[in-house]
């Protein structure tokens, strides 16, 4: 399961006990369409989703009800589609249980898989609390398994300064 376990399985079971959704913001839709897959075929799990533009329309529109019909508890998204005003709602009409920002070493402009739609994560996320008129802030995790230390000070500062939260900091050696 690697570090995907850590966050596809409180997701599940959360979901099962209240129907919330864990939000995935991942850079890669064919990890995001194996992740839904493997939980899917090997496992059995249906209630995963993901949406891209890989999907057909039809597709695509049954995974929005599933989600909207709280069938999926946990959804996996890029972050260019935060700028989707179909998304933006999507997750309004939902309660979110946590965000997951997945390869999260694409925040920093040290790494070299820097993506300029992550720096746009904290601004969606911000809009949504706003809009949902929640007091306290949304969970957010990041995972990464290549981040360097300044990587790392980059990611927490990024949610330190945007949305005022403070990441805690778990590391493994392999």
């Amino acid at each position: 399961g690697g570090k995907s376990i850590t966050f596809q399985l409180p997701a599940l079971m959360r979901g099962q006990l209240t129907r919330d959704l864990t939000v995935v913001i991942s850079p890669l839709i064919s990890l995001m369409k194996d992740q839904v897959d493997v939980l899917a075929d090997r496992h059995g799990v249906v209630e995963a989703a993901f949406l891209s533009g890989l999907l057909s329309p039809l597709e695509r529109e049954d995974a929005i009800e599933r989600v909207r019909d709280g069938k999926v508890h946990l959804l996996y998204i890029s972050p260019e589609s935060l700028r989707s005003p179909t998304i933006f709602r999507l997750l309004y009409g939902r309660n979110i249980a946590r965000f997951v920002i997945d390869e999260a070493h694409c925040f920093s402009s040290w790494g070299q898989d820097f993506r300029v739609d992550y720096l746009y994560i904290a601004d969606f996320i911000k809009d949504l609390q706003r809009e949902k008129g929640l007091s306290t802030p949304m969970p957010i995790s990041c995972f990464t398994a290549t981040a360097k230390p300044q990587v790392v000070e980059d990611i927490r500062t990024y949610f330190k300064e945007r949305l005022d939260v403070d990441l805690e900091l778990y590391v493994t050696r392999a």
